[in-house]
C-alpha cells in the first residue's frame, strides 16, 4: 500500500472518484490489522476465504534503514509503504492462484468520503474490479459487428457504442466511438461530450463520466480494446468504416 497513489474507485451513488491514502493512515491500517490478529483472514477477491496452508511471513512499513534489502523494483517505493508477504506452503495452491491472475493484496476497511453535493459517504474498501463497463452504468454497452454478406448483424457507417436497456435489452441509442487521434487530443470535458448520444434521448452527466473514465483507464485500454472488437467483428463487412 502506497502512500499518497491516486486510485481510481467506483460508488453506485457518485460514480468514479480518486481514492488517496497518505502514510498515517497507512501505518494505523498497518497497526490495526496486526493489533486485531487479521493475518489469517485472508481470501481471494472478497469472496473465497483461505483456510489454510498459507502463512504471513512478513510484515513492514518501508523507511531508509530497511530501504536497500528490497529486491530492486520496490526500491524506488517511498518511505510509509506497507509491505506485506504471506508464504504459500503448499504449492500446488500458489500454482492455482498464480495462474487466474493474483497479483496483489487489497485491504477491506471502511472509510468515509465526501461527494461534490457535500454529502458523506460511507465506503467498504471491497470494490469490484473496473474491467466490465455495463457493471458502471444505468445500461448496457454493446460493440456489434457482422459481415453484409455472412449471418448476424448487419452494421453499417462509423465505429459506435450501441446503448441497450438492462434487462429489456430495448435499444436506447448509438454513441461514436473515438478514434485514438482525436481522443488524445480531447480533454476531460471535450471526452465527456464525446459520449453524447446519437438523435436520441441523452445519458447523464454522471454516466458520461463513468464512460470517460473507464476508457482511459490503462493509458486507454479499454478504448483501444473497443477498437480492435470493432474491426475484428466487422473485417469482414464492406458497409462499415474500419476505426
Amino acid at each position: 500500500m502506497i502512500p499518497d497513489k491516486k486510485m481510481l474507485r467506483y460508488h453506485d451513488k457518485i460514480g468514479f472518484y480518486e481514492l488517496v491514502i497518505p502514510a498515517d493512515a497507512i501505518e494505523f491500517y498497518r497497526n490495526k490489522f496486526h493489533s486485531e490478529k487479521k493475518e489469517d483472514n485472508i481470501n481471494i477477491q472478497h469472496e473465497e476465504i483461505i483456510e489454510d496452508g498459507v502463512r504471513l511471513s512478513n510484515s513492514f512499513l518501508i523507511n531508509n534503514d530497511n530501504r536497500q534489502s528490497l529486491p530492486a523494483e520496490f526500491q524506488d517505493l517511498p518511505n510509509g509503504t506497507w509491505m506485506i508477504e504471506y508464504t504459500f506452503e503448499n504449492s500446488e495452491l500458489l500454482a492455482h492462484y498464480e495462474n487466474i491472475g493474483l497479483k496483489g493484496f487489497s485491504v477491506e476497511v471502511k472509510f468515509t468520503i465526501v461527494g461534490e453535493n457535500g454529502k458523506k459517504y460511507t465506503i467498504q474498501e471491497n470494490f469490484k474490479r473496473m474491467n466490465k463497463l455495463s457493471d458502471l452504468l444505468s445500461f448496457e454497452i454493446w460493440v456489434h459487428g457482422g459481415g453484409a454478406e455472412e449471418g448476424g448483424r448487419k452494421e453499417h457507417g462509423e465505429a459506435h457504442f450501441e446503448l441497450k436497456e438492462k434487462k429489456t435489452r430495448r435499444p436506447l441509442g448509438k454513441i461514436t466511438m473515438p478514434s485514438l487521434e482525436l481522443w488524445l487530443k480531447s480533454d476531460f470535458k471535450e471526452r465527456i461530450e464525446l459520449m453524447t448520444v446519437q438523435n436520441n434521448v441523452d445519458i447523464s452527466k454522471k454516466d458520461k463520466k463513468g464512460m470517460v473514465r473507464w476508457l482511459e483507464l490503462n493509458d486507454n485500454e479499454n478504448l483501444l480494446n473497443c477498437h480492435k472488437e470493432w474491426n475484428e467483428s466487422n473485417k469482414h463487412n464492406k458497409r462499415t468504416i474500419m476505426i
